[in-house]
C-alpha cells in the first residue's frame, strides 16, 4: 500500500485524503523521496493553516460581553443521576469518567428541602433519597436569588424546581452552581396538624375528604392510643367536620350524600372445618356534612368462603375471612340496593389496591407510593413523581419519621392528599417546566 508522503501512514489506492494528518494526496501518484527543503515547506504551510484555525475557533468560542453561552441540558432528574453516579458498583476511576460527561452541563430538578443556609452565600441543602442510600444535592444561588429563595418562606420538606450547572461531586454529595428558583411543583393548601390518622386511609368525595380504618385489623388491633374512628374533613379547607362516636367501624364508601361504615356485630362458625359462617353486622349511612345517621342497615347472612378460591389466602385468619368474603361483596351490594344503585359518585374504599402499590396518573406523571432511605436506615412512607414518558424519576417527597401504615395519599382533580401520623394536608400539583408547553414558558 502507499504511504503519505507527509506523515508516513499507509494509505489506500486512490484515497483522496490521507486519514491521520488529512493531507491531500494526488490520485494515481505517491510522493516518495521528497526533497527536505520541499518537506520543510509543506509542514511549514500546514503549521500556519493550523494556527489559523485556533484563531479563527478562538474568536467563535468568545462570548460578547453581557451574553450568556447555552450551556448544554441534562435531560436526567436528580433522582436519575444520583441513580447512576453512585452505583454500587462502578470503581472511583468509572464514577469520575461519568462525572467528565455531566459537569458543566445544565439541569432543572425538583427535590425536597433540608433547609437554606446563608453563613457562606446562599446555598440550599436538599434530600436525594435513592431506593438503596441516602443522597444530597447542594445549590449555591447567586445573590440576585436572594429575594426569589427566601420570600418563597420556605420550610423543611418543601419541594422546589431550580435550575443550576453541575458543578462538582463528593462522597454522596451533587454540587451545583449559578442556581434559579423555577417553581414548587406542588404548592400547600392546608395541613390539619389534629387529625387522628392512625390507622386510617384516605377516600375523597366531592366536597369531604373522609379518613378511617381500611381493614378489619386496623379497626380492632388498635395499638396506639384510643381507637380509630371515621372522621369527616372539609376538602377545601381542612376543617374537622365531625368524628364518628362508633369505634372499630371499617370506612366502606362515598358518594354525594352519605359516607357508609361497617360495623361487625357477631361472627360464628357453622360447621367445622369448612369456613362456613353465619355473620352479623351493620351498615350506617352517615350524613356526609353531619355525620348524622342517615340510615342503617342489618346484614344476617350465611356466607361460604369455598366458593371463592381465589379470596383467602392457604393460612386465613379471621380478618382475612372478613375482609375478604364479608367486605368483598355483601357490604357493596347492600348498600347499592339500598340508594338504588348507588348515589352519584359512589366510591368504595374496600376493593382499592393496598398502599405499597397505590398509582395515580395524571397529566403524563404516575404518582406511586414507595420505600425511601433516609438517614441512617430504610423507611418507608415516600410519594415518587415518574414521568410516563421517559420513566424518569421527577422528584420524591419523603415522610421520615412515618411508617408506611400511617402513610395514606389520594389524588383527585390536581390536588395531592397526604395523611401522615402528623395529620392530613392538600397540595395542588403543578406542572415542571419541561412539561408546560412552550407557549406557558416565561
Amino acid at each position: 500500500m502507499p504511504n503519505c508522503p507527509l506523515c508516513g501512514t499507509e494509505v489506500s489506492e486512490g484515497a483522496g485524503f490521507c486519514s491521520k494528518c488529512l493531507r491531500r494526496l494526488m490520485k494515481g501518484k505517491t510522493a516518495k523521496g521528497k526533497s527536505k527543503k520541499k518537506l520543510a515547506g509543506i509542514i511549514a504551510a500546514c503549521v500556519i493553516a493550523i494556527s489559523a484555525v485556533i484563531v479563527v475557533t478562538t474568536h467563535l468560542l468568545t462570548v460578547p460581553q453581557g451574553q450568556v453561552a447555552e450551556l448544554e441540558y441534562v435531560g436526567l432528574s436528580a433522582y436519575g443521576l444520583a441513580k447512576e453516579l453512585f452505583d454500587p458498583g462502578l470503581t472511583s476511576l468509572q464514577r469520575d469518567d461519568l462525572w467528565k460527561y455531566y459537569a458543566g452541563k445544565q439541569a432543572e430538578w425538583t427535590n425536597e428541602l433540608k433547609y437554606v443556609s446563608t453563613e457562606e452565600g446562599l446555598v440550599a441543602y436538599f434530600l436525594n433519597p435513592l431506593d438503596w442510600a441516602q443522597t444530597e444535592v447542594v445549590a449555591v444561588f447567586d445573590e440576585s436569588q436572594r429575594s426569589s429563595l427566601l420570600d418563597l418562606n420556605l420550610k423543611e420538606g418543601d419541594l422546589v424546581t431550580y435550575t443550576g450547572v453541575l458543578a462538582s461531586f463528593k462522597g454522596a454529595e451533587i454540587r451545583l452552581a449559578d442556581c434559579t428558583v423555577v417553581s414548587l411543583p406542588i404548592v400547600p393548601l392546608w395541613w390539619n396538624y389534629d387529625i387522628d390518622t392512625h390507622g386510617k386511609r384516605i377516600l375523597v368525595g366531592d366536597e369531604v375528604l373522609c379518613l378511617g380504618p381500611s381493614t378489619y385489623d386496623d379497626a380492632t388491633e388498635y395499638r396506639h392510643g384510643l381507637p380509630p374512628k371515621l372522621t369527616a374533613i372539609n376538602r377545601e379547607t381542612g376543617e374537622l367536620l365531625w368524628e364518628d362516636e362508633q369505634t372499630e367501624s371499617i370506612l366502606v364508601g362515598i358518594d354525594s350524600h352519605y359516607v357508609y361504615a361497617w360495623h361487625l356485630a357477631q361472627l360464628v362458625p357453622r360447621s367445622e372445618p369448612d369456613p362456613w359462617y353465619w355473620f352479623a353486622s351493620n351498615i350506617t349511612a352517615l350524613n356526609k356534612t353531619s355525620g348524622q345517621i342517615g340510615w342503617v342497615s342489618s346484614l344476617s347472612e350465611d356466607v361460604n368462603c369455598i366458593q371463592q378460591p381465589d379470596c383467602l389466602p392457604d393460612e386465613w385468619s379471621r380478618s382475612d375471612f372478613v375482609d375478604c368474603c364479608v367486605l368483598g361483596e355483601s357490604v357493596k351490594e347492600e348498600i347499592e340496593e339500598m340508594t338504588n344503585e348507588g348515589e352519584p359518585g359512589l366510591t368504595f374504599l374496600t376493593g382499592k389496591l393496598p398502599l405499597s402499590e397505590l398509582t395515580y396518573e395524571y397529566q403524563g406523571v404516575t404518582y406511586k407510593s414507595v420505600c425511601a432511605v433516609y438517614g441512617s436506615g430504610t423507611g418507608c412512607g415516600a410519594l415518587k413523581a415518574i414521568d410516563q414518558e421517559t420513566d424518569d424519576v421527577l422528584w420524591m417527597m419523603t415522610f421520615r419519621e412515618k411508617g408506611v401504615n400511617d402513610f395514606s395519599i389520594s389524588i383527585v382533580d390536581g390536588i395531592l392528599y397526604v395523611s401522615t401520623d402528623e395529620g392530613v394536608g392538600a397540595f395542588q400539583l403543578r406542572l415542571t417546566l419541561a412539561q408546560r408547553p412552550l407557549a406557558d414558558v416565561d
